[in-house]
């Protein structure tokens, strides 16, 4: 009796988590997790600490937003020019990017900018979403001590695509340091809106989870012998 009631009790609260109606969505406060927000707003607060890929994430949600902003830190086991490059060809995103599963390069607009556009896998009954986005680096420099990508949704640029849901905000920035000649330290913070009718709970497990994958998935590809280049690179990243 008592495990027939246990497996009941189960059932309920998986049922809330994945209902947009249920509890846990109408109130991103709930839990345990719930707790530490309410006592921390606008705090940042430590979501991951893997020492053995060395990538470090933390969350924050700030008064007068919906979601969390995100903050991570990693070193990633490659030169700063070989991270640089795997982040500016669009192909690539397709390898790593949490859940991705098309990506492709728009337009060049530059040699230090250019437009990107990729779809993103969400779980059913909630429909995929597309990204626009516009990449544009401030190439590293010894005075400078480091690279820095700016990268902003531009959802306007590619016309709608019909069941999927564009993506109306994303903003963030990843500044790549280096530490010797095949080690680079990166650190990346931002936020990003998914647009359409998604839960909080929802759209915050995104922000704690993709980030995190994302990361590690190039970190990976960065460090792999098949990832290669065209040459000349048609992007600057080392100023000369």
């Amino acid at each position: 009796m008592l495990q027939r009631q246990f497996w009941l009790w189960m059932a309920l609260v998986s049922v809330l988590m994945l209902h947009p109606t249920g509890a846990f969505a109408a109130n991103d406060d709930d839990g345990l997790d719930g707790l530490q927000e309410r006592v921390q707003r606008n705090t940042w607060i430590k979501i991951r600490d893997d020492r053995r890929a060395n990538i470090t994430a933390w969350y924050k949600i700030e008064d007068g937003k919906a979601v969390r902003s995100f903050k991570l830190e990693a070193i990633m086991d490659s030169s700063l020019e070989k991270v640089a490059k795997t982040i500016l060809v669009a192909d690539n995103l397709q390898r790593y990017f949490w859940e991705c599963y098309e990506s492709r390069q728009v337009k060049k607009i530059s040699n230090t900018d250019l437009i990107a556009y990729l779809k993103v896998n969400v779980p059913n009954p909630v429909p995929d979403r597309d990204i626009v986005m516009h990449l544009h680096v401030t190439p590293y420099s010894k005075k400078r001590g480091h690279l820095l990508f700016d990268i902003k949704a531009a959802p306007d640029i590619v016309p709608l695509v019909p069941g999927l849901v564009r993506v109306p905000e994303y903003t963030f920035w990843v500044k790549l340091t280096p530490l010797s000649a095949d080690e680079t330290k990166l650190e990346m913070e931002g936020t990003i809106n998914p647009g359409g009718n998604i839960p909080a709970w929802a759209i915050n497990f995104i922000m704690r989870n993709a980030p995190y994958a994302s990361v590690l998935g190039m970190r990976r590809l960065a460090k792999s012998s098949n990832n290669t280049f065209e040459e000349p690179f048609p992007y600057r990243v080392i100023e000369d």
